[in-house]
This record gives structure tokens, sequence and C-alpha cells, in this order.
């Protein structure tokens, strides 16, 4: 009987490793996370970026820290000094560009917040949750990335479509102030899906590897 039951886990691991692909995707560059609007249209090439690349899986990291939850609290349209009431002074500041530290499973991580020098006010909020040194608090073991291939045959299309294939909601990465916004999706594999979701709700971009 033991056997059995075995033979039988083997067995679904296997059909998981083979429903998820281990495979990159995506439609987008490797700085899409750090463009602007104007760089967030829609591509169709597909490529290798060093993003998509399969890294040394972090999943046993489970380092907690409250940097997320201070991105999270941040807004378009903000002033700079609310900006500052949550995260600090900023690390350096060039021009618009300001940049500020935060802790994310135990290590630290660079904000992008730019602020318009006339008004200013925020146009613009990002940070790179989705490399390696970070995903491992992003996991989620409800998140489901067996039927990425939807984004790719474009019968997952919305944000909407995203949340009900994946089984979760994702985690915001960054914000633009045209509406643009990216999520960040992790499963228990350390396998991830980043996806651009316009104004209107639609999907313009992704990339991950599952």
């Amino acid at each position: 009987m033991k056997k059995i039951i075995a033979f039988m886990l083997v067995l679904i691991l296997a059909l998981s490793c083979t429903a998820c692909g281990g495979t990159n995707i995506s439609n987008t560059d490797s700085n899409n996370s750090t463009a602007n609007s104007d760089a967030l249209d829609k591509t169709t090439s597909a490529t290798d970026d060093e993003s998509s690349v399969p890294e040394e899986s972090t999943v046993e990291k489970t380092v907690k820290s409250d940097g997320y939850d201070k991105f999270s609290q941040l807004e378009i349209g903000m002033t700079e000094s609310a900006v500052n009431a949550i995260l600090g002074e900023p690390v350096r500041v060039d021009k618009a560009y300001y940049y500020y530290t935060i802790t994310v499973n135990g290590n630290d991580l660079e904000l992008e917040v730019w602020i318009n020098t006339v008004s200013g006010l925020v146009t613009y909020i990002n940070g790179a949750f989705d490399k390696s040194e970070y995903r491992a608090e992003f996991v989620d073991d409800a998140t489901d990335l067996s039927k990425v291939d939807g984004l790719e045959s474009g019968e997952i299309n919305t944000y909407d479509a995203c949340v009900s294939t994946f089984k979760t909601a994702g985690f915001l990465m960054n914000i633009d102030k045209d509406g643009t916004k990216t999520y960040l999706w992790v499963n228990t594999a350390d396998g991830y899906m980043r996806v651009v979701i316009d104004a209107d709700g639609n999907v313009k971009k992704y990339s991950g590897f599952c």
C-alpha cells in the first residue's frame, strides 16, 4: 500500500511540473518594471531577459518585513512630504527621481518614486519585487500558474481574468500616472509572472518563468 501511495505522489508531482512547463514566458522587455508609461506599449516578440531566466530558488527563505506594507501605502498624486512620512528620507535624489530603501525578505530594496518638479506630486512608483532575492516574500500557496499559457493565447486578457485563473489577486509592483499597473504572482515552486495592466484593466505585457 505504501508503495502505491508513493507512486501516486510521484505521478502527481510530475503532472504538476508538466502543466507549468518550466519555461520562460514573455512578450515584454527586461526593463518593463522601471520603464515609464511611454515604454509600456505592447510588443509581440518574446525575449529571454535577465529577469525571466530561472534563478536559484528562494522559496525556502521566509524572512518577512514591513517593506511591502509601506510600498502599498503609496499613491499617485502624493506629495514628497507624504511619501517621506511613509518611507523616511530618500537615500538619493536625481532631479525628479527619488530613491528610497525598504527591506523585503530580509534584503534591502531600492524603490523608485518620480515626483514632478513643477507640481511636486508623485507620478510613478516602482519596486523590483520580482527579483530572486525578494520573491519568497510573495509566495502564495493558493497561486496557480499552471495555465499561464492563456496569456500567450489571449484567453487571459484582463486583470480579472488573471485573478480568476491564477486564483489570487497578485501583488502590485508599480503604478503610473496614466493608471497602468504591474502585478506579480509567485507560486510555491518559485514560478512567477509579472503582468502589466492598463487603466482599462486589460493585459498589455507579461513576463516570467514557470
